[in-house]
């Protein structure tokens, strides 16, 4: 688990979100990567919610085509066809890692910090659970994951803690670069 030292940035406001389109342009490899954005979290939880404040305020579009921005919420299992179908997976969660509020962190999910991620604790089905499924079923996409450090966690309808609202922008500057970098294999 990488702590990339950063909470800085502002709160996350609405934007739009383009589907992934039929005709994706490719890469220089001349392969298109299917690349999903994945926010998970539950926005009546406080901090819990970061993911889905991370991509609502993403524009979809300004990542060119092959690029699905999903909010995933607290669905569990049903978020396993975007493994499934996709050659990478960004992840967006909060996690309780004991650091600093707002504290961001990069991991993959066989790293042992993905066990510390919000989702593995009230959303019914984590991420390592997700990627065990989609091995077993013969895909294997890249997954990378960027982690908040959560302050709270009490009920608060659509309210992040100021320190991880702090992080929102710098976490989809981070998405963004992991898309190109994703985007030029």
């Amino acid at each position: 688990m990488k702590d990339t030292n950063e909470a800085h940035g502002g709160a996350g406001a609405a934007g739009a979100r383009a589907p992934i389109t039929s005709e994706p342009a490719a890469g220089p490899s001349g392969k298109t990567p299917a690349i999903t954005i994945l926010g998970v979290g539950n926005t009546l939880m406080a901090d819990d919610g970061l993911g889905i404040f991370v991509i609502e305020g993403l524009d979809a579009g300004a990542f060119g085509s092959g690029v699905n921005v999903v909010a995933g919420g607290v669905a569990g299992m049903a978020m396993l066809s975007h493994f499934l179908e996709s050659d990478a997976v960004i992840v967006i969660d909060a996690i309780d890692a004991g650091a600093e509020p707002g504290a961001i962190f990069r991991f993959d999910p066989d790293e042992a910090g993905v066990m510390s991620l919000r989702s593995n604790n009230i959303h019914g089905m984590g991420v390592p659970h997700l990627v065990t499924n989609a091995r077993l079923k013969g895909a294997d996409p890249e997954v990378i994951v960027f982690a908040v450090q959560v302050e709270s966690v009490n009920p608060r309808d659509r309210e992040l803690s100021p320190a991880v609202a702090a992080s929102v922008t710098r976490v989809r500057e981070l998405v963004a670069d992991e898309v190109a970098r994703l985007q030029a294999v």
